[in-house]
């Protein structure tokens, strides 16, 4: 019983630790879009 408890706390922490890494992802995504947005807004403006 104890090893089947062990497993699911470490699948469960193995799921959070791989949403925060999936959220962290977009964030970056999100951040470079961001970048480029600028760099075309800023052309434009000239």
């Amino acid at each position: 019983m104890m090893i089947l408890f062990g497993i699911l706390i470490f699948a469960g922490i193995f799921a959070v630790f791989d949403a925060i890494r999936k959220v962290n992802n977009n964030i970056l995504d999100q951040t470079e879009e961001i970048k480029k947005l600028r760099e075309v807004i800023e052309s434009n403006k000239k």
